[in-house]
Order: structure tokens, then sequence, then C-alpha cells
């Protein structure tokens, strides 16, 4: 869309937003800088990009703005194309600025041919899916397309479905939902914490402490978790993980001990300090890392 005031024209398109992303915005684009943004729900958000060189609009450009953000966003998702059709109970949409019109006018659901309560998954920007509440059979289907956009390298969004309520959209709580998928949404959500940390490195890192990303180890079980390695002594911040393995130079050749996360946090105590960073880190003190 277009809008003109104080002899400007400025063009617009929705752009969807994910938490872990916006949390990185918040340091490397702080303030008036940061990209402005209509919360949906989860961990899914709508903003809007200049038309042109799809530049992010900012806080400080919106504050200038005569109509509210909020209007704006409306004005720029009402000409997304239709929702395309459900496919077994499945709707994949793969253009962005309809998967931000679903988002802020969920009214576009209506009809859609899928069973039970609309449950959208904001894989990518332009991956959504979308299903009904009461089709485990779609949901299988939704999940083998998260770990197809992992394995391909896809930026990726969220893995937290939201739900359509009286009072809007809302966590989906999918182990009530699809308790017998409960191992294979623990796994997506883990692929997908571990691309988010990534990205959250690549932009964040420093000199002066060591960004720990976290691996995937997968059980004989079958069970997908997470696992960190923290070089003790190290100025580190930490993920999020199931397993911290300890490895300790101080003596002769490597000691690698291991702990859950649980038993790391509270053998560290206070000296361990839970940051505000998106995706959630921990600092763990210690001496800065060593240049190689």
């Amino acid at each position: 869309m277009s809008m003109a005031f104080e002899g400007l024209d400025v063009s617009v398109v929705p752009r969807v937003y994910g938490a872990n992303e916006l949390g990185v915005l918040a340091i490397t684009a702080p303030g008036e800088a940061h990209p402005r943004v209509q919360y949906a729900g989860g961990e899914l958000f709508v903003g809007l990009d200049q038309a042109g060189d799809r530049a992010a609009v900012t806080e400080g450009q919106a504050e200038g703005w005569p109509r509210p953000f909020a209007d704006v966003v409306a004005s720029a998702v009402a000409t997304a194309s239709a929702l395309p059709d459900a496919a077994e109970g499945l709707i994949v949409i793969e253009d962005e600025a309809t998967a931000s019109a679903v988002l802020i006018d969920p009214s576009r659901l209506e009809g859609a041919r899928i069973a039970g309560a609309p449950v959208v998954f904001g894989f990518a920007r332009d991956r959504f899916a979308i299903v009904g509440g009461d089709d485990e059979s779609a949901a299988v289907r939704v999940l083998d397309l998260a770990e197809e956009l992992y394995d391909a390298g896809t930026p990726l969004v969220s893995a937290h479905p939201i739900v359509l309520t009286d009072d809007g959209w809302a966590p989906f709580p999918w182990r009530q939902g699809f308790p017998a998928l409960e191992m294979r949404f623990e796994r997506v959500l883990r692929l997908f914490s571990v691309r988010a940390y990534e990205a959250q490195t690549a932009a964040l890192q420093r000199p002066d402490v060591r960004y720990i990303d976290p691996k995937i180890r997968v059980l004989d079980t079958g069970v997908t978790t997470t696992f960190a390695a923290w070089p003790k002594g190290v100025a580190s911040l930490l993920p999020v993980v199931d397993n911290v393995i300890i490895a300790d130079s101080s003596g002769e050749g490597t000691q690698l001990s291991v702990a859950t996360m649980d038993q790391f946090l509270e053998a560290g105590g206070d000296a361990i300090v839970r940051t505000g960073l998106s995706p959630l880190r921990y600092f763990v003190p210690g001496e800065a890392p060593r240049t190689s």
C-alpha cells in the first residue's frame, strides 16, 4: 500500500517477525532504530517494510506518521492474496503478505476446510502452515515440513504454534491437543532453538565473552536432546539446553563431566546470571576467551 502525507509518498508491505529476531534487533537496532511491530500472538509479530529497498519501518519513522501504526498495518494486509485452499486438512502459505493478513485479520480463515480451531505455525516468513486443532494427521505433515525447512537451512521464525480463540490468537497447548506427537514436537522445538541461537551468536558475538551454541543429540530411545560444551573458567553466554558438558583443562589433559541444565545452574548459584537476551542465555563468569 502507499501513503501520502506532508509531500511524501511511502509504500509499505507487511513483514513477519519472530520474538528471537526482535530480541537480537533490540541490541543491534535499539530505540528509534528498532522495527515498529504489532503483536499477533505467541512469538509472532507483524511489522512493515518500505516497498522499494525492503528496509524496516522503525519506531522513529512510525512515530511521525499521522495515522496510527495499527491502522497502516491493517491497510497493508487488506490487499493480500486470498488464503490458499486446504489440501487434506493442511493449508500452506508461501506469501508473506497473506501470512501477515491471517495474523492481523483471522476472519480470513472463515470457511477454511480444516478440522477444529485454526492452529497456525509460523515457521518462516514465506512458509506458514495452518491445520485444525482436531486433525492429528495434518499436524504430522506440518512437523515434517518443519524438519524440511530446518534441513534446507531456511531462515526460521518460530516453531511455537498459536490457536484462534474467542479472544484472538493464543499459544496452542500441543501437549494436550496432540499428545501422541509429543516427541515430534519436542524435536522440532529443539531444532528451531538451535538455529535461533546460531543466528544470535552470528549477530552479537564479541571478543570478551564466548557465545556458546547448542548442539543436537538423538538418544538411542529416539528422543532429541540439546547440549552445550562449556570450557570451565571462560566467560561465556550459555544457551538453555538439556545438558551441559563441562570441559576442565586446569590439569593434565581435559576432563569432561556432564550436568543437566538445572544442576549446572544450581551449582553455579548467584554467580550465574540470567540475561535479558532472546533466546535466553545465562552469563557464566570467567576469563575472556583466548584469541586464536
